[in-house]
Parts: structure tokens; C-alpha cells; sequence
């Protein structure tokens, strides 16, 4: 197995709610832990599927914790596999959108501003 990563990522510690696109009124609770400009880690309370694209509103934290701004990217999963001791799925997802504020925000993380 090789990583196929070719943009820098940061490990974060992120709320995250994802969407199917198929299923507009479900939310499935997540939290993202790394974040790269073509990708993101989460974690999921449900499996994902690579066949179905995915909104992801991320809420991110200002560099002192003291206020959040959303952030939305769409995406489709590379792989989500079940963590037995954390009984959450584990899941890379590819980004096939990406707003303008996530790319703004992860230049800023990648660069240590915030």
C-alpha cells in the first residue's frame, strides 16, 4: 500500500455533519482529523459508500476557540472501514467541490495562520 496524497494535510480536530446528495434530510455526525486540499479524514457514526457523493459542512474553530465558521465541500469516499474499539467508520473522501472559504482556510492552516 502507498499513499497517494500529493498536497500537504493537517490533523485537525473538526465537528462535521455529511449529506448523501441522495438523501437530502440525513445527516450523518462526523468529525474530521485531517484535512488536505484534494481530501479529508472522518470519522463517521455510519458507513459511507463510494458510489453516493457526499456534502460535508465542516465547523472550524477560530485559533483560539473562541468562535466557529462553516465551511462546505462535496466529495466521495476512497474507503471507510468500521474501527472496532471506537465503533465508528473510519473514512477518506475524495473532495470533487471545494468552496472557496475551504480553500481560503486551509491555505491559512497550512501556512500556520490560524
Amino acid at each position: 500500500m502507498f499513499d497517494q496524497r500529493t498536497s500537504g494535510r493537517r490533523l485537525v480536530r473538526w465537528k462535521a455533519a455529511v449529506i448523501p446528495l441522495n438523501q437530502p434530510d440525513k445527516i450523518i455526525q462526523s468529525a474530521a482529523t485531517e484535512v488536505a486540499q484534494k481530501g479529508i479524514s472522518l470519522f463517521c457514526k455510519e458507513q459511507l459508500f463510494p458510489h453516493i457523493t457526499y456534502r460535508v459542512i465542516l465547523q472550524i474553530p477560530d485559533a483560539m476557540h473562541i468562535s466557529v465558521s462553516y465551511v462546505e465541500v462535496e466529495g466521495k469516499p476512497i474507503y471507510s472501514s468500521l474501527v472496532g474499539s471506537m465503533g465508528e467508520f473510519r473514512t477518506g473522501l475524495k473532495l470533487t467541490e471545494i468552496s472557496n472559504e475551504y480553500r481560503n482556510k486551509l491555505d491559512g492552516l497550512l501556512r500556520g495562520v490560524g
